[in-house]
């Protein structure tokens, strides 16, 4: 045996030792490499899409159309590739305004125009999406008118606070319950007994603030859903183009086939013709 040929017989040797993945898995992670984007991507059926409805397709056009040759198939299948990346793209522009409507991006949008100089500083959340609850401002308005009646003497007996404040005693005895607590040992355990009140003012005046700008936010929120259901120029431009193209490819492609079959019409007649005269064919 020669250098030479021991040389080759080495080459083919290690060649049978990279022949890419053997494995299913291995296989499959190798047919994705191609796969950048959902939109403008190499492999037909995404994932999320199903086989089927990519052949149930294919084979209603084929009834519809009746390629007769392979030329003809081939430019069906070519069609069905085309519908069924229009559809994809109905697809991807719904997801894209959905994903533009998703609570998350609203608040954001909402949060960008309230703090935008005709409100102070205030961020809000998705509850803050929904209406106020009235219930809720009532109590903070009663809560509140209690303490005023109150004044600065906050420190007073349990019975007194009773009487002349029920909701703020009702409130410190739920409170106290959660605990697992008696009132005496529940406002102990606070640095000074009017830090409860305190606080319980401060909550009640963030809530009534809210409630006053709930109205605004609902407003606003409604503005920027209402925008967000249109595509923004960026994305719209990008769907256009692609839409344009789309279109051609398909127009192209239902030309070609009519002139395909127009074709083999012709040169069936043709074939038909034999000796000057035309044969008779069902």
């Amino acid at each position: 045996m020669t250098t030479s040929t021991q040389q080759i017989t080495a080459n083919q040797i290690n060649a049978q030792k990279s022949t890419g993945p053997v494995t299913k898995n291995g296989k499959n992670a190798v047919a994705k490499n191609a796969l950048k984007h959902g939109l403008f991507c190499q492999q037909l059926v995404l994932p999320h899409e199903k086989n089927e409805d990519f052949s149930t397709l294919l084979k209603n056009l084929e009834c519809s159309l009746n390629p007769t040759h392979v030329l003809e198939q081939s430019l069906v299948e070519r069609i069905a590739v085309t519908l069924w990346r229009q559809a994809r793209l109905v697809q991807a522009e719904t997801a894209q305004i959905q994903l533009n409507s998703q609570p998350s991006a609203i608040t954001s949008e909402v949060n960008r125009t309230i703090n935008d100089g005709w409100v102070p500083t205030h961020t809000i959340t998705e509850e803050d999406l929904t209406p106020f609850n009235p219930e809720t401002l009532q109590w903070c308005q009663s809560i509140m008118a209690e303490q005023a009646s109150l004044g600065s003497n906050r420190a007073i007996e349990l019975s007194t606070l009773k009487k002349n404040a029920p909701l703020t005693y009702r409130q410190l005895s739920e409170e106290a319950a959660e605990e697992q607590q008696s009132i005496e040992q529940y406002l102990a355990e606070w640095d000074d007994p009017k830090q409860y009140f305190t606080e319980l003012i401060q909550y009640c005046k963030k809530q009534i603030k809210q409630a006053e700008l709930n109205p605004k936010i609902l407003k606003i929120a409604e503005q920027v859903r209402t925008k967000n259901t249109l595509l923004c120029e960026k994305d719209l431009q990008r769907f256009s183009k692609y839409q344009v193209m789309l279109d051609n490819e398909l127009y192209k492609a239902i030309k070609a086939l009519r002139d395909a079959q127009a074709w083999r019409l012709k040169t069936t007649k043709s074939n038909d013709t034999v000796n000057g005269f035309v044969l008779e064919s069902d």
